[in-house]
Order: structure tokens, then sequence, then C-alpha cells
């Protein structure tokens, strides 16, 4: 990791022996907490595997751009579905090398007065890796912020925007919405980040982001970070009373740490289609004071800390 640098998760693709991660970052020494202003897409490559290291090749999307999802379209070509237009400028508008972390409060007035900052749901398509990558403007693809797509092994297209589920022939759409992810019956929580696959024998499957309605502890050992989701079909689904992972993680060393949140949840599969590694932002502290102008106190703790990408291996064995 980089210091001072943050990134906020991202996406894995391997094509001959190379692996291409694309992550959000924040430029000019910021924090998350600029994310609206200051983030844009790096691309980053590994030839040693999916957990790296991995080092920066180019800027694939300019700022502001923000939660990376890239995927492998079924006519050989590449989608990288964002929030943000893109349309700004390489480092964005807010230098923080005198004040790294800026107040929440102060963060979201410089947003709202920021003309660069949009809440734009974009695709960018290419022909290679390494571009250059263009704008699209699908059809009936507004409103489908934190998107998460996945391409189905018969060539659909799927994507979980919040709670919803959208489906399409094409790259361009036109999109429809056919299901609603529950959250009834799962951990109590706020929940995000509804990232689809399906598994080797043809069933659905959706990660969350979930965080706790009202955080009391600044003790992140505990701390609610995830659910999961399954349907037979995508049409139909039922959710699981028990978290799927927690905020300790352990290392290739052998240490556990703990976190004090995990987000965007992206799985890696191996080319025979097993789900091998899931890729995350992380916030890197396991214990955080009150956020400024927060009661959430682990979930939040990202604003006032350098954050990661996380790389996991999954026990499949």
């Amino acid at each position: 990791m980089t210091p001072n640098v943050t990134t906020w998760g991202g996406g894995i693709i391997h094509d001959n022996g190379t692996h291409h991660l694309y992550v959000s970052r924040m430029t000019n020494n910021c924090a998350l907490n600029t994310w609206g202003e200051n983030s844009r897409i790096d691309h980053a490559i590994s030839t040693t595997g999916p957990t790296g290291p991995y080092f920066f090749h180019d800027v694939a999307i300019n700022t502001f751009s923000h939660n990376a999802a890239p995927v492998v379209l079924p006519y050989g070509t590449y989608a990288l579905f964002h929030i943000g237009s893109g349309e700004g400028g390489p480092e964005g508008p807010i230098n923080c090398t005198e004040q790294q972390f800026l107040d929440l409060e102060e963060s979201r007035f410089l947003r709202k007065n920021n003309l660069e900052f949009d809440h734009s749901h974009m695709i960018h398509i290419s022909t290679s890796l390494y571009g250059p990558w263009k704008p699209i403007a699908p059809e009936n693809y507004k409103g489908c912020n934190n998107p998460a797509p996945w391409i189905h092994p018969n060539g659909t297209i799927y994507v979980g925007c919040g709670r919803t589920l959208k489906r399409a022939d094409n790259i361009s759409g036109p999109y429809f919405d056919i299901a609603t992810f529950p959250i009834s019956g799962g951990p109590d929580g706020n929940y995000e980040d509804a990232q689809i696959y399906t598994d080797q024998r043809g069933n659905f499957h959706s990660l969350y982001h979930v965080y706790a309605r009202n955080g009391t502890s600044f003790n992140c050992t505990n701390s609610l970070v995830s659910a999961h989701a399954y349907s037979r079909d995508g049409l139909t689904w039922n959710i699981s009373k028990y978290p799927p992972y927690g905020t300790q993680v352990l290392l290739s060393s052998g240490e556990t740490i703990t976190v004090a949140t995990r987000e965007r949840p992206k799985p890696f599969f191996s080319a025979t289609g097993k789900m091998t590694h899931l890729v995350q932002g992380v916030c890197g502290s396991p214990f955080c004071a009150p956020p400024r102008h927060s009661n959430q106190e682990c979930v939040n703790c990202k604003y006032d800390q350098w954050d990661f990408t996380l790389v996991s291996p999954l026990d499949i064995a």
C-alpha cells in the first residue's frame, strides 16, 4: 500500500498471465471523504497472481469516477461500470497536502459547490484493457448507484443497483428491473453494495455490505460488515441470517488483523469458474474514535483514516 494514498475497492480481470486491477483511487493526498471530487479509476497490473503486488500502469477514467467495476463482455470487449462522469481532470479539484482529512461537513459543502461533481451513473467500454475507454449512454440505466455488474455464462448482463437487480442482453441496453434483493430475515442493519454472481451450479448469489444502524462501540472486532442472499433463478431470493464474513482478516504472514469496515465486495473467479478471491475497500483501523458528525463509529472510521483495497484469497479446498 502506497503511503498517503487511499483506494476504495475495485475489480480484477485476468488476461494472458496478467491480472488487471481497476481501483477507485483518491488523488492529491486526499482521504475517502473527497470521493465525490477526487476519486478516479486507476489501472494497475500484476504478473504474479491476483493478490499482487500491483503496480500503477495508467489512469483509466479521470475524476470524478468511483466504485470501479470492470467486466469482460461476451463479444471480446471490456466495460467499466462506475458512478461519476469522469469528465474532470486526472487530479481532481481538491489538494489535501496541507489537510489530509477534511471535516465531513466541509467535504459535503465542497462537493455541493463543486461544478465538476455529479451523480452520473456511467459505463465506459474499450477493446483493450489498456484503453482508451469511451463512455456510452445505455438505455434505461439511470439511477444505478454503486453498480455491481455480473456477466452470466450465457452472456446476459446483470447489474445490482442498490436493492434492485437489472438485466440486459447488450451493454447498451435496454436495462430492465427484474427483482428486488431481500433484507428481511438477514442481519439487522443498513444494506448497500449488492454484488451479484452465479456459482458453478448456476445458482445466483448476492453479497452485501451491511453496517449497524447506530454504532455505539469504538472497538470494531465484532462490527457487522456483510450479508448473503441466494436464488435459484435470480428472480426469487432468500437471505441468510448469518453474515458470511466479519472484520477479522487472516494475512499471508499468519497474523489476524481487525479492520473497521469491509465494503464494495467484488468476487474474482478462476478460469474454471470458481470464486477464489474477494476484492474490497477496507479501513484498516481496529479502533475508531467517534468520527466527526456521526454516531456510526466503525463504518465511518474510513473518513478519518488511510484506506486500502484488500484482495482476500478464499478457502475453497
